[in-house]
């Protein structure tokens, strides 16, 4: 629970095994991205740091995405100690990670390879997953934790679009864990109108992916204060 003396979202009354019973404002200070170039907000003004700040309109928000990230750079990056205190001082982490994992795999088995190592590749994924989340808890407790699941931005008509979908639905079953909150991203592939290139969302889609994640938290529970602010008017 977060006091007046420690970092963290103000989760009071708002129990995750019931989460609709009660609602709570979520008051954010601190606002940190962590990721991929999704997470950085490649080839746009702002990414979806953007519109996080139109909502939480008092929020500092700490941008560390780093374009073509992996899972295995952003552990080591955690065990390095660099992103210490600014994960410590945060209310909500916005994790966005996996993408070139898989991409990784493509460029260096192929399609098929990809197949056979999948398993191994998704297995190392989970662990850098699950060891990201305890690191984060150890810097600070009361840390709301939040990670979008991937997409499939890739057309429809293109060769290796039914493949890549049923490998990122496999894919996200990997993510998250007890209290790590999951936005449904994967639902975003099936607008074409929202996509820079063949990765990355364009300015509509970080819009998109933002209100997605409104809406988890939302369903989580959450309210948020220029929501209530507008109501109130």
């Amino acid at each position: 629970m977060k006091t007046n003396s420690q970092p963290g979202a103000l989760l009071t009354g708002v129990p995750f095994t019931n989460p609709k019973k009660q609602q709570k404002i979520l008051q954010l200070n601190h606002i940190v991205l962590l990721g991929d170039s999704v997470a950085y907000g490649y080839g746009t003004q702002g990414g979806i740091a953007k519109y996080l700040k139109e909502t939480f309109r008092d929020s500092k928000v700490t941008n560390l995405g780093i374009n073509g990230l992996t899972s295995n750079g952003m552990v080591e990056r955690l065990r390095s100690g660099m992103w210490d205190k600014t994960i410590a001082s945060a209310d909500m982490v916005l994790i966005n990670i996996g993408g070139n994992d898989l991409l990784h795999g493509f460029r260096g088995y192929g399609a098929k390879g990809l197949v056979r190592q999948f398993s191994s590749i998704k297995r190392t994924f989970r662990q850098n997953l699950l060891e990201t989340y305890k690191r984060i808890r150890k810097l600070n407790e009361a840390i709301l934790i939040v990670q979008n699941n991937l997409y499939n931005s890739m057309k429809k008509e293109v060769q290796y679009f039914g493949f890549t979908d049923l490998l990122l639905r496999l894919w996200n079953s990997s993510i998250g864990e007890k209290d790590v909150i999951v936005s449904r991203t994967d639902i975003m592939g099936k607008n074409p109108e929202i996509w820079l290139d063949a990765i990355h969302p364009n300015d509509a889609g970080y819009k998109l992916m933002h209100e997605l994640l409104m809406k988890t938290l939302s369903s989580t529970g959450f309210v948020f204060p220029s929501i209530e602010s507008t109501n109130r008017q």
